[in-house]
């Protein structure tokens, strides 16, 4: 299926049908179901001013699907005028300018977390649904995909061998290598839901994921690297996977740990401040990184809380 990105809170908007359109400075031939996904970036403060609770939000997932039935060119007289559809406060912005409008919105429960990308891209939302035990409650399918629960969750369509590990509750983080334009790769790290109605055996914390590329990247690599070898993977593994589809997936303790890591050293870019951070995450007992990644990943002082952590580990 086809898919777009948006920031939270538009996400939630087009999927509870408040946001009947959305502008872009592109258009597509393409017309029919497209899936919603919700970026991994939190942007607390402006959630918070458009009337939602950021915590109560879902991050880096698909949250629903709606059916694209239009795009329409607006001049500054046409935006003015569908501000009731498109819900921004921002002046026009200028030629050129489309408005994409949609109909008949379907909320995805859990929501499924997936990677973004940049404009119209592919995610296999059937896929992902089986793995969530929740196929035959797809919207706009007729009958659920056959022998889905075997087939792993793959955005690019094809069916992965049934031998690749499953996230399930001891494996509940996904770390994709995204390719970036001109070479090199970024990371997305995300939670997995609790699947098929079981305990909840996830890290404290809402459902959610951060990015990590560049500088800062290739300065936590030696942690990352270890993370995954915690995990079974080789060091090689990582480079081999840019640009595919496939995740590593993590246990409980090494996500939490990692994931601290890459949201907290995010805004930096002194290599000895984030070295240290990194190592004073590392060497946090277990309930101690539990009870970071509780207040940095979820709520209203998440922000705040990832500050905190910065200062004292690195009195930045």
């Amino acid at each position: 299926m086809k898919a777009l990105s948006f920031h939270q809170p538009r996400a939630e908007q087009i999927v509870r049908g408040v946001k009947t359109m959305d502008v872009r400075t592109w258009q597509t031939a393409y017309r029919g179901p497209l899936a919603v996904h919700a970026g991994a970036e939190r942007r607390d403060v402006r959630v918070r001013e458009l009337g939602f609770d950021p915590a109560a939000l879902a991050y880096g997932a698909l949250v629903g699907v709606v059916d694209l039935v239009e795009i329409v060119p607006l001049d500054g007289a046409a935006y003015e005028a569908l501000r009731g559809e498109h819900l921004l406060d921002a002046p026009f912005p200028g030629a050129p300018c489309y408005g994409w409008r949609f109909a008949n919105p379907r909320r995805f429960e859990p929501p499924i977390p997936c990677p973004g990308r940049r404009r119209l891209f592919e995610a296999n939302v059937e896929q992902a649904f089986s793995l969530l035990g929740q196929a035959e409650n797809l919207p706009g399918q007729a009958e659920s995909p056959s022998h889905p629960v075997e087939q792993a969750f793959s955005l690019s369509g094809q069916i992965e061998s049934p031998s690749h590990p499953q996230p399930d509750p001891e494996r509940p983080f996904a770390l994709y290598a995204i390719a970036e334009n001109g070479g090199g790769y970024r990371v997305a790290l995300y939670q997995w839901p609790a699947r098929n109605g079981g305990p909840d055996r996830r890290a404290p914390g809402a459902l959610w994921g951060t990015e990590l590329g560049g500088d800062r990247l290739r300065a936590v690599a030696d942690h990352l690297l270890a993370a995954l070898h915690a995990n079974g993977y080789r060091a090689t593994d990582l480079a081999r996977a840019a640009g595919r589809e496939t995740p590593f997936y993590l246990d409980e303790l090494t996500g939490v740990r990692l994931a601290l890591i890459l949201m907290t050293v995010r805004p930096l870019a002194r290599h000895d401040r984030i070295e240290a951070i990194a190592q004073g995450i590392r060497a946090m007992g277990d309930e101690e990184a539990y009870y970071w990644f509780s207040k940095c990943s979820a709520g209203p002082d998440a922000a705040r809380a990832q500050k905190a952590l910065r200062v004292l580990l690195a009195d930045e």
